[in-house]
C-alpha cells in the first residue's frame, strides 16, 4: 500500500482583507447639491444658489408664504431599504477580499439617491402654486437684463407658467432638480 500525501496551500489574504475593510469604512456616498453645482444660470440680481434655494424649498419660509416642499429627505427615505441591501452585499464581498465591490455599491446608492430625489420633483403631494404665480407674466429682458419694449413703448412680457403648462411647483427651468447629484468621498474630506 502506498502512502498518500495531501498538500494544502495556505494563503495569507490579511492585507487584502484589511484593504477591503478599510474601503468599506473609509468612504461615504453624499447625495445633494455639491459646491461646484450650486451656481444657477441667469440668477439675475438675486445671486441665489441652488443649494440655498433647495434649503428654502425643503423647509419652507412661512413668513414669506413659501410652503415646505420636501424632496431631499423623502427621496433618501425612498431608497433606504435598497441602500441597506447594497451595503450588506458589499460587506460580504469585502470579506471575500473584493474592495472594488464597495465602490460599486456606493456608486449604485448614489445614483439611486440622485434619481429618487429628482423623481420627488414630479411625484409629490406638495401644495399647488398660487394662482398669482401661475398667471404671472415676467418681463422679457435682453442679455444685459434690460426689459424689452414693443413699438408703443410697452414692456414685452413672456408667457405665464399656466400658458406654458408648467404648473408643477419647482419645475420651470429644472435647474434645481438637475443640480441634485452624488459624490463619493473619503470620510472627513471636503
Amino acid at each position: 500500500m502506498r502512502p498518500t500525501i495531501n498538500v494544502t496551500e495556505v494563503r495569507n489574504n490579511l492585507s487584502q482583507l484589511g484593504r477591503a475593510m478599510q474601503a468599506l469604512t473609509d468612504k461615504d456616498a453624499y447625495i445633494g447639491i455639491p459646491e461646484d453645482k450650486t451656481a444657477r444660470e441667469k440668477a439675475g440680481d438675486t445671486g441665489i444658489s441652488n443649494a440655498y434655494l433647495a434649503y428654502i424649498h425643503e423647509h419652507g419660509v412661512p413668513e414669506k408664504n413659501i410652503p415646505a416642499r420636501p424632496h431631499l429627505v423623502p427621496g433618501i427615505q425612498d431608497i433606504q431599504d435598497k441602500a441597506v441591501k447594497l451595503l450588506e452585499q458589499a460587506a460580504k464581498q469585502a470579506l471575500e477580499c473584493k474592495p472594488e465591490a464597495v465602490d460599486s455599491a456606493l456608486n449604485k446608492i448614489g445614483l439611486l439617491g440622485q434619481n429618487a430625489v429628482r423623481a420627488r420633483f414630479v411625484n409629490n403631494d406638495w401644495p399647488a402654486l398660487a394662482d398669482s404665480t401661475l398667471d404671472y407674466q415676467p418681463l422679457h429682458k435682453n442679455d444685459q437684463g434690460v426689459a424689452l419694449t414693443d413699438k408703443k413703448g410697452k414692456p414685452k412680457r413672456k408667457k405665464s407658467r399656466r400658458d406654458r403648462e408648467r404648473t408643477n411647483p419647482l419645475i420651470d427651468t429644472s435647474q434645481l432638480r438637475k443640480a441634485y447629484t452624488f459624490v463619493i468621498r473619503k470620510r472627513g474630506s471636503r
